[in-house]
């Protein structure tokens, strides 16, 4: 007999199982037959809570980009200096990659399938587009407050990005980030080029 379970429990147990089905068959291979027998479940229970493969690889798409919206908004609502804000989103992220039990290999099947899903893509800009936005307010404000050189705030948010998803996709091959190392040398050169620096 299977064990009642919340509706918020449920799903998740459907999404666990189709995160490693998706990973381990692609998604034009996997079915949601698959994901149904990994998640010991009838696939009516499955097509109960997600109508489709495609809705629930959205669903894990959306899932992804939880832990991003959620440092975005604390660095948002963090009323410390730029400068601070900046190293702990970096930090943040860091112990992200380091700190995951696997590798986020659905990162790349995401943006794969991004290429060819619309709506997939759409969600993958979205949470992009957030972090430029959000990168790039902490920027302004670094400059307001004399800290950070006057640079473009959306280049260097962009540029940020760029490296955060460098990170992810090592990561997905298992070349997980030295935490410590990154930590020290890469935030300062980064802040480095950012950084006023006082005259001698």
């Amino acid at each position: 007999m299977t064990k009642h379970q919340s509706e918020h429990e449920r799903r998740g147990q459907i999404l666990r199982a189709a995160r490693s089905v998706f990973i381990e068959k692609g998604f034009q291979v996997a079915r949601v037959e698959d994901v149904a027998k990994r998640a010991s479940l009838s696939k009516g229970a499955v097509y109960f809570y997600y109508g489709s493969k495609r809705e629930l690889f959205l669903a894990l798409v959306r899932e992804e980009h939880e832990a991003t919206y959620s440092f975005l908004d604390t660095a948002e609502k963090d009323p410390r200096p730029a400068a601070e804000k900046l190293l702990e989103l970096g930090v943040r992220y860091l112990d992200y990659f380091a700190g995951l039990k696997s590798p986020p290999r659905f990162f790349l099947m995401m943006c794969e399938q991004g290429i060819r899903d619309d709506e997939i893509r759409e969600e993958v800009q979205a949470v992009h587009q957030s972090f430029i936005d959000s990168v790039s307010r902490i920027m302004a404000q670094g400059v307001a407050e004399g800290s950070f050189k006057p640079l473009d705030p959306q280049a260097v948010a962009q540029l940020l990005k760029a490296l955060i998803d460098g990170l992810a996709g090592e990561s997905a091959i298992g070349l997980r980030p030295d935490k410590e190392t990154l930590a020290v040398s890469g935030m300062q050169l980064i802040l480095h080029g950012i950084l006023v620096t006082e005259p001698k």
